[in-house]
């Protein structure tokens, strides 16, 4: 069967969710995250569009800016954010990360998912830059080097996760082969992007 990335990113960001009885899924498109589990995933969009495909297939979404929540605080314990912050500015991503904070419950757990800096990044006109994990560590971490307000100092990692890019080939055996292999990935082909899952502590 044919790898499919997205949906195996998926499931390993939702493993990491399993113990959440309400996981909020940050920037939700269409629901393909919340697909996985509809009861416990609620998600946050803007797009009517989008909003209206979720709730045709039955999904809890409400209609929002990510960067002011409509949720209470310490009310989530479980937060999925996949592709949405090299959406924005610095400043803005800087909102989006205080609301994540905001909303989570001590103990609860931030996805973060979004490409880095590649040939293929700008190709999409409505990404504006791409941002490595130091740049969102510097602000939930210890870590030093930071220019805007610290938001907190009381995450660790427990997951960072890479993605390369994929390798195909029209030989039929060969395609099997790289199908089979890009499950894991290629640490010698060029960084597409990453997956990180930090835990808020007490």
């Amino acid at each position: 069967m044919r790898f499919d990335q997205k949906q195996e990113w998926d499931r390993i960001a939702l493993s990491f969710l399993n113990h959440c009885k309400l996981i909020l899924d940050v920037g939700c498109g269409v629901g393909r995250f919340i697909s996985q589990d509809k009861e416990r995933i609620i998600g946050v969009e803007r797009s009517k569009a989008s909003l209206s495909k979720c709730k045709s297939l039955g999904y809890k979404v409400t209609e929002g800016d990510i960067r002011q929540l409509p949720f209470g605080d310490s009310s989530i314990e479980g937060v999925h954010c996949s592709h949405i912050v090299e959406h924005f500015q610095p400043s803005d991503v800087h909102k989006v990360l205080s609301e994540c904070d905001r909303v989570l419950v001590p103990k609860g757990i931030l996805v973060i998912r979004t490409p880095v800096l590649w040939h293929g990044f700008y190709s999409d006109l409505t990404h504006i830059r791409p941002y490595n994990p130091e740049a969102i560590l510097h602000y939930l971490t210890p870590l030093q080097g930071h220019t805007l307000p610290q938001i907190s100092k009381k995450y660790k990692v427990l997951y960072l996760k890479w993605r390369y890019r994929q390798i195909e080939s029209r030989n039929r055996y060969l395609g099997a082969i790289f199908n089979f292999l890009n499950r894991w990935g290629f640490p010698w082909i060029t960084k597409t992007g990453y997956m990180m899952v930090l835990k808020k502590d007490t």
